[in-house]
């Protein structure tokens, strides 16, 4: 019953001290892209992730570029030494040191890539978000590693793609409270695996301890009927099996129900929201204008959605 106790509290300080650590490693940079294409409006642009390392970061930063010229170079078979890169957002580029948990959107910038070798190609990306993490190698020196999520076009049609409008978050829709019915699925779905692990593993002590206690309750019950002799010994022993089944039920419980409260409320890792850009229509809508010095009279409005 001790140790029941002693590990509910000790997974719920464990769980609480990872709620409170920063999830500052967004997802896109834990998993691959797969996801975010499916969320793309159209197929004319496509999500592509990069890893670069160096111990230098700011060197890292000046040929963040080169990285996205090789890859149309190579994928297209182009000549990289012919690319040109403008900037058209127009703005200074925006660096984003230290990196901000919730995501900075002015980091977003779009470039279009113009190839002279062998044949003229252009091709447009958007930088969509970036993250710096510093590792410990083992000879105790640091390096960076520069991870870059661009949306790019999605062939050599030189056609500038329809971008979708990206929105950096860490809250998750209702998707991740739904996943949470398995416990801990909601939390890896969020990027939090090690609470999510926690809380699966947890899930299985706390259920495999209440069967192992319903059926030494029944072990001792049976004994109990089939020795009545010794009725109150085996009586003892059941009562002593169904407590901690019992205890075993609650804390499974507990851990079941902060599973799902923390899949709903609780920040996962900063994650991109994929949405159609918005636009300016015009709309022609029938009114009744009323002036005081004149009649009433029907006239037609002219209303401007955006």
């Amino acid at each position: 019953m001790k140790n029941l106790s002693r590990f509910l509290l000790l997974f719920i300080l464990f769980s609480v001290s990872f709620s409170v650590e920063a999830q500052d490693k967004p997802r896109w940079a834990q998993k691959n892209v797969s996801s975010l294409d499916k969320e793309r409006t159209n197929d004319t642009y496509k999500f592509i992730k990069f890893e670069t390392f160096g111990g230098d970061l700011d060197q890292l930063r000046k040929e963040r570029l080169d990285t996205l010229v090789q890859y149309f170079a190579d994928t297209y078979n182009l000549n990289a030494a012919s690319a040109a890169i403008t900037n058209l957002s127009g703005e200074p580029q925006f660096q984003s040191i230290p990196n901000d948990e919730e995501g900075d959107d002015r980091i977003q910038r779009k470039y279009l890539i113009t190839f002279s070798s062998p044949v003229s190609k252009k091709f447009y990306a958007e930088l969509v978000d970036e993250y710096v993490s510093l590792e410990e190698n083992v000879d105790m020196t640091f390096d960076n590693t520069l991870y870059q999520l661009y949306a790019v076009s999605s062939s050599d049609n030189c056609v500038e793609p329809q971008f979708d409008d990206f929105k950096l978050t860490r809250k998750y829709n209702t998707k991740a409270l739904a996943m949470s019915i398995v416990p801990g699925l909601g939390q890896i779905y969020k990027g939090q695996n090690t609470k999510g692990y926690c809380i699966m593993g947890a899930e299985v002590v706390f259920i495999g301890a209440a069967i192992v206690c319903e059926n030494k309750r029944s072990k001792h019950i049976k004994n109990m009927n089939n020795h009545p002799e010794v009725e109150d010994s085996y009586y003892g022993k059941a009562k002593s099996w169904r407590t901690m089944r019992n205890i075993a039920i609650g804390c499974a419980g507990i851990v079941y129900v902060y599973n799902l409260f923390d899949a709903a409320l609780s920040k996962g890792a900063r994650q991109v929201l994929v949405s159609k850009p918005s636009g300016t229509s015009l709309a022609l809508a029938p009114s009744v204008v009323y002036d005081p010095m004149t009649d009433i009279a029907p006239a037609v409005s002219l209303s401007i959605t955006f």
